[in-house]
């Protein structure tokens, strides 16, 4: 159920009234058991736990702001909540568009709209106004918008006639199943082809009549796959027992390159010169954002995740 915070917000799936190391027991036991930034075949990640994060960040269309989950965890400031902020670069003040369990944004491609995941699929306007669900059948995650906006793809779990990729058709509500795969499955720039994991990185057609393999590494868990904009590369996070590191590569494969250790969670700016991503913290256990070229220079931190963004 969805209700207005005192602040006019929406606010999704957040505890108030109760002792604070409860509250966040709670909240990861949610993220746990619904499968929160989890989707089909994913373990739980490493770095979000009962501690103060920022991760899983989309940089918006025009390149001047960067939406991201903050979970709260363990804080004694009231002030301090967990959910959807948004980050402006060029003045560096932060928003709270929706308070709670709202993940995995994405903006719509002319910047009017973030898509983002309860565990169901919402939408909403980057200051906090006209929220609508998009579905009501649980178990839904990581939405990615279409590059004409008119079709959301999600990741879904349940049976196995449900779990998979799915695309939202927004005009008519309609469902179709692109197929099994993990998401987040994002769209190469002319919306014909996504790239998927499914252990390994893939890329096909909307049909998956075609398909293409761009890893092979083994017993790696490659993740997190995402298309630049100019539809020539492709960031993504391999996982193994050391964790997670940022690669990227060619669109059609060639030319991998690790840029950071630690990294998940990639976007591209709009100039797909540039990629945000989460990381633990200077000197930190806490997951941060970070910025990099896509040549591995100029990596520099742009949260402080055991900060209340507000402050």
């Amino acid at each position: 159920m969805i209700q207005a915070a005192m602040t006019g917000l929406p606010r999704l799936y957040f505890l108030r009234g109760v002792a604070v190391r409860t509250a966040a027991l709670l909240l990861v036991a949610f993220a746990l058991l619904s499968g929160c930034d989890s989707g089909p075949g994913y373990t739980h990640d490493p770095n979000p736990g009962p501690f103060r994060v920022d991760y899983s960040p989309a940089w918006s269309p025009e390149g001047n702001r960067i939406a991201y989950h903050h979970d709260a965890g363990w804080t004694e400031d009231t002030t301090d909540v967990s959910g959807l902020y948004v980050l402006n670069l060029e003045t560096g003040s932060t928003r709270l568009v929706v308070e709670g369990s709202a993940r995995s944004p994405d903006w719509r491609p002319d910047g009017a709209r973030i898509a983002f995941t309860t565990g169901n699929i919402y939408t909403i306007r980057p200051d906090g106004s006209g929220l609508r669900q998009v579905t009501d059948f649980g178990a839904s995650f990581f939405p990615r918008w279409s590059p004409d906006g008119q079709t959301l793809s999600f990741s879904r779990s349940g049976s196995t006639e449900e779990s998979g990729i799915w695309f939202v058709h927004l005009s008519d509500s309609t469902f179709t199943k692109f197929g099994f795969g993990a998401a987040p499955a994002d769209w190469a720039p002319n919306g014909k082809r996504i790239v998927y994991d499914k252990t390994q990185i893939f890329i096909a057609d909307t049909s998956r009549a075609d398909v293409m393999q761009l890893t092979d590494n083994g017993a790696v868990d490659n993740r997190h796959p995402a298309w630049s904009p100019d539809g020539e590369w492709i960031a993504w996070s391999p996982l193994d027992e050391n964790g997670f590191e940022l690669w990227v590569m060619r669109a059609d494969g060639t030319g991998k390159r690790k840029l950071a250790k630690g990294g998940s969670f990639p976007a591209w700016g709009p100039d797909s010169e540039r990629i945000v991503f989460s990381k633990p913290a200077h000197n930190s256990d806490l997951t941060a954002l970070w910025v990099i070229r896509r040549d591995g220079s100029e990596l520099r931190q742009i949260t402080n995740p055991s900060r209340n963004p507000l402050n």
